[in-house]
């Protein structure tokens, strides 16, 4: 049984490269002491589409606090808490006599969380939300057409969807395995196995016999996971892994997406926590006795009481809270792993335990009544709102058009051609490059282009290009 365990386990931290082609030459011998995985860890580090994350929101929108954690504060941090669950998991399994290299998980996940927000666009789940508001607006429904158009520019039910439920989760596939890369032949070449950490929800956006993503239903379904464009890469990659296909395009999670999840989950729990009680949206007693509740999961936590400032106490207890749910979620991880690697497990981690989920759910709770719809989280949500509206309402006339007006063809130049590519020759004419996509792929292009900015760059940009304010 052990044996078959390794075997398969071998299969799910294949270090295949995404793109890699067999007929591909060989790269020259370079002395590098580095695994596969830890490749994956540096190429993320080092790329544009990271760096981003700067200045993209996680709960407080623009904030002028030095404090304040933005998507790539959450998602070092998430990489930090998930290099730990790896780890543990990994001697977890080395125990069940699953020949395992512990520290292999650990940076695999750990690479995984670095990436799993990086499809996100300005303004987090309110830019999501102004994407699918816009594109309802101008394609309200999918129309059968014979030849697609600016007027109707998706063939299928499923491009519609795409783009109407606009997910950042498919976002961060697409830029991890195409649109980090010149000619979009494989993006950033990660591994299938980071990949797989990575895609928490390995199935299309919409579900055979157009099955509705139900409350309550199978977590890997909850939000979908890939573009139709991307739909061959994602088969490719969930394939190589052997993640049972369960029904068309629809493939359970891989068993280490589990801890890239867990490790979302807590730092999207306590750290925002933490924040919103910085900015004194929660009374710091407040969030410190709900941090030490959690904490208290783990036998010995000592909480700092007395004589001690706030601040030192709120640290301790977050520190505790961190420390216990990745206990909790290890345990959790031992006990279903094996239906995992199966695909007949469907539940987050921190969920699966019932005191940490209740103290979890009072926190989230709590954050999301007093710190997620403070005034001023949701005056400037409402102002990227439309921001984001108004530059899809400039771009995507102007890249879906065949003949492009006078102020198109200004709006198409501030494009960067990159977007434009596809695997196979380097088209340097725009227009040519335009022209040779289908009108779906052409919006790809743009909200390509819109998700990948940063809030400040979302704003100066709409302000700049709608006459609000001019270039310095």
């Amino acid at each position: 049984m052990s044996t078959q365990r390794t075997e398969r386990w071998h299969q799910l931290l294949s270090p295949h490269r995404v793109g890699d082609k067999k007929d591909r030459p060989p790269l020259p011998q370079t002395r590098d002491e580095r695994t596969a995985y830890d490749i994956d860890y540096d190429r993320i580090v080092f790329s544009s589409a990271f760096r981003s994350l700067h200045d993209k929101t996680q709960v407080f929108p623009l904030s002028t606090s030095d404090y304040t954690r933005t998507r790539l504060t959450h998602s070092i941090e998430a990489s930090s808490v998930g290099r730990s669950l790896g780890q543990l998991a990994g001697r977890s399994l080395r125990a069940q006599d699953v020949r395992v290299e512990p520290p292999h998980l650990g940076t695999i996940v750990a690479a995984a969380c670095l990436a799993h927000d990086i499809g996100n666009p300005p303004f987090g789940h309110s830019g999501e939300a102004a994407i699918q508001h816009w594109v309802e607006k101008h394609f309200p429904g999918f129309e059968p057409v014979e030849e697609t158009s600016a007027r109707h520019p998706f063939a299928t039910e499923a491009e519609w969807r795409d783009l109407a439920g606009f997910e950042g989760n498919a976002q961060g596939f697409r830029i991890l395995t195409r649109l980090q890369a010149r000619n979009r032949d494989g993006g950033l070449r990660y591994t299938v196995a980071t990949v797989g950490a990575m895609s928490k929800y390995p199935c299309p956006a919409v579900l055979p016999n157009r099955r509705e993503r139900k409350k309550g239903g199978p977590v890997s379904e909850k939000k979908f996971g890939f573009f139709q464009e991307d739909a061959q890469l994602a088969r490719e990659v969930f394939r190589t892994l052997g993640l049972k296909q369960r029904e068309p395009d629809v493939f359970s999670r891989h068993p280490l997406a589990f801890l890239v999840e867990a490790a979302d989950d807590i730092c999207y729990a306590l750290i925002d926590l933490e924040d919103s009680a910085k900015l004194g949206l929660i009374p710091m007693e407040e969030a410190c006795t709900l941090l030490e509740d959690v904490a208290a999961l783990q036998r010995g936590f000592q909480p700092l009481k007395d004589k001690v400032d706030w601040e030192s106490r709120l640290g301790r207890a977050r520190a505790g809270a961190v420390f216990a749910l990745i206990q909790e979620c290890v345990a959790a991880f031992e006990e279903h792993v094996a239906d995992m690697e199966e695909g007949r497990f469907e539940a987050p981690l921190v969920s699966v335990r019932p005191d940490a989920h209740r103290k979890v759910k009072n926190i989230t709770e709590l954050t999301r009544k007093k710190g997620y719809e403070s005034e001023r989280v949701l005056q400037i949500e409402a102002a990227g709102f439309r921001t984001l509206g108004g530059l899809l309402d400039m771009f995507a006339p102007a890249v879906l058009a065949d003949t492009p007006n006078r102020e198109q063809k200004k709006l198409r130049q501030l494009l960067p051609l990159e977007f434009f590519q596809r695997p196979g020759p380097y088209l340097e004419d725009r227009d040519e490059a335009i022209l040779r996509l289908r009108p779906y792929e052409r919006l790809l292009c743009v909200t390509d282009y819109v998700s990948g900015m940063t809030d400040g760059f979302a704003v100066e940009l709409y302000q700049r290009l709608s006459g609000i304010k001019l270039p310095d």
